[in-house]
């Protein structure tokens, strides 16, 4: 069995901010670049936890979708590239993807003009337009969207990309002991109904939606190039805990195979900082989660890096009066205890994809502190979790290699 895909990619537009500072390209230069990021909290927490503050999903499902073929959105399809020349041979460019998340390019291109670098990083982003026209479930044209809405419990062809992604989630759902669920999308909806209505979802209604969810329920072989068979059609994907960290997988792959050795990636709070740089080394800011204008800590490295933060910086929802803490337990569809404030993941030898990161800082905002610690140790990544109620110290707990690459220092961005 066949699904069409196509369409155009979004996401929710609820933002926190992070920043990597980038100290300059050349050898001794002192410039620095400050990449500023607003990532979409619903797509983060989504599956393990998700993040139901005012989401504007619903608002955007009527986007128009992208022809089928050449993977370019309405506007990329006409909209002049932003590109500039930082220092020698090092082109930059910058905008916002997936309804409004910072993206960025960063790469060092020897002996290249500018018509070159344009082709290289238009590619670039290309590739990332063709990563939502897969994974966006709300753009009824993409590949994800097909299936959910499909009632066959047959074994379907999938794209690779898909083929992987679930891959993926499959490892990190067995790893977090269910914490990381992409299935988790009917209770997300049932949250959302019940911010809009303001009534509370009771306990009946939240267990009968939990009934359509859970990763055991989905079947991947290999057959014809990648197949999925769903014990269930009610099962429905949401891929936003792992997707924008699989995209920077894949353009920071058609980059390196396109000779590109040297650069930084940006999609939110994904960042792949990959080749070298100057003496200093990569040098990455972790926001502070609750003061906007300062970092929190800094992450540096001199080779290979790849970061995902995750963090809960927003109001929580309100329901006849009452705040709801917006992180959602995929096993019991109610919002978890331990006020996770920040998350951040970590491959200092970039031996782990970002999607392994993408996902696992996912989980972790739902395990809490000591479970979020071993699903680290367990994955072989580094971790940093910053934990505290709205009038206590913000707590640090971090897995025993992050510190050696990590300096706490608290400053304006």
């Amino acid at each position: 069995m066949k699904l069409p895909i196509s369409g155009h990619t979004m996401l929710p537009s609820i933002f926190y901010r992070f920043w990597a500072n980038v100290t300059g390209c050349m050898a001794g230069e002192n410039k620095t670049w400050v990449v500023t990021t607003a990532l979409a909290l619903g797509a983060i927490i989504l599956g393990c936890g998700a993040v139901f503050g005012a989401l504007q999903l619903a608002r955007h499902s009527g986007q128009a979708s992208a022809p089928a073929g050449v993977p370019q959105s309405p506007t990329q399809a006409t909209e002049v590239i932003n590109i500039a020349e930082t220092a020698p041979n090092w082109w930059e460019s910058s905008r916002q993807i997936y309804f409004d998340i910072p993206a960025r390019i960063l790469i060092k291109l020897p002996g290249a003009d500018e018509n070159k670098a344009r082709r290289v990083i238009g590619q670039a982003w290309l590739e990332f337009d063709r990563m939502g026209r897969i994974f966006n479930p709300y753009d009824p044209e993409t590949e994800v969207a097909a299936i959910n809405r499909s009632p066959s419990t047959e074994w379907t062809d999938i794209s690779n990309a898909l083929y992987e992604i679930v891959q993926i989630s499959k490892k990190l759902w067995t790893a977090a002991d269910g914490c990381f669920d992409p299935t988790f999308l009917p209770v997300k909806r049932l949250w959302q109904e019940a911010e809009k209505t303001q009534k509370f979802p009771s306990g009946r209604q939240i267990q009968k939606t939990l009934q359509s969810t859970g990763f055991e329920k989905v079947t991947l072989r290999p057959d014809n190039g990648g197949q999925i068979r769903l014990k269930n059609p009610a099962v429905k994907f949401d891929f936003g805990g792992i997707a924008k960290g699989y995209a920077l997988d894949q353009v920071r792959q058609y980059l390196k195979h396109n000779g590109v050795a040297d650069g930084l990636l940006q999609l939110g709070g994904e960042i792949a900082a990959f080749g070298e740089k100057n003496a200093a080394g990569w040098r990455i800011g972790i926001q502070h989660p609750r003061n906007m204008a300062k970092i929190w800590g800094i992450i540096s490295s001199k080779t290979d890096i790849r970061v995902s933060t995750s963090g809960n910086y927003r109001q929580p929802i309100v329901i006849q009066g009452q705040s709801v803490y917006h992180i959602f337990s995929p096993k019991t569809g109610q919002p978890v205890s331990v006020k996770v404030l920040g998350v951040t993941t970590v491959s200092f030898d970039g031996a782990h994809s970002n999607a392994l990161l993408d996902g696992a800082a996912t989980a972790i905002t739902v395990l809490g502190p000591a479970e979020g610690i071993e699903l680290a140790d367990k994955l072989g990544i580094e971790a940093l979790i910053l934990t505290g109620g709205s009038h206590e110290a913000i707590k640090e707990t971090m897995t025993r290699g992050f510190p050696d690459l990590y300096e706490r220092r608290e400053e304006a961005r």
